[in-house]
């Protein structure tokens, strides 16, 4: 199955629920869980064996995997769920949840609030910029014109060229 994209859980806590004792889960979950020479297996899936009690593998559909796996395949648990419960299962309580979704249009009014651009102060002078700009072959002219309009000036703090844009109300 496919594993969801955020992560919700520590490396540790997925550790722990990879690590689940697979005999006791599934007697937990309703199985007959029986002792096959060194393997466990159940009454319920014959082929299904159990091998260092971590690991699972179901030969007459050829597939296997860890406790997740298992409670993903078998009970059609998403990755989330199935870690939450083995949690639950070994007696662990997660302080934390899972972060709330929220929708695109909820993140975009978000980041709307948080941002406000503001430009970076003029320095004094532009005579680095203009120097730049003339290695380039831009004619002083043009310079000159932007830099007038205050559509172009050198940043106080790091002495680079600054290209502003006038909005329709007049406002950069």
């Amino acid at each position: 199955m496919k594993q969801e994209k955020y992560k919700y859980f520590t490396d540790a806590e997925i550790q722990i629920a990879r690590e689940t004792d697979l005999p006791k889960l599934l007697t937990r979950l309703g199985y007959h869980v029986t002792k096959v020479g060194s393997y466990h297996s159940t009454k319920e899936m014959d082929s299904l064996r159990i091998k260092n009690r971590r690991t699972w593998r179901r030969y007459s559909q050829q597939i296997g995997g860890d406790a997740i796996t298992f409670l993903q395949h078998f009970h059609g648990m998403r990755f989330s769920e199935a870690v939450n419960y083995l949690l639950t299962f070994q007696g662990i309580h997660r302080a934390r949840e899972p972060p709330v979704k929220i929708s695109p249009a909820q993140r975009k009014s978000a980041i709307k609030e948080k941002t406000t651009f503001q430009l970076p102060e003029k320095n004094t002078e532009c005579r680095r910029v203009f120097a730049y700009l003339r290695k380039r072959g831009i004619s002083s002219q043009v310079i000159q014109a932007f830099v007038k309009a205050g559509l172009l000036y050198e940043d106080a703090e790091h002495l680079s060229a600054k290209i502003a844009e006038k909005s329709k109300n007049a406002t950069m």
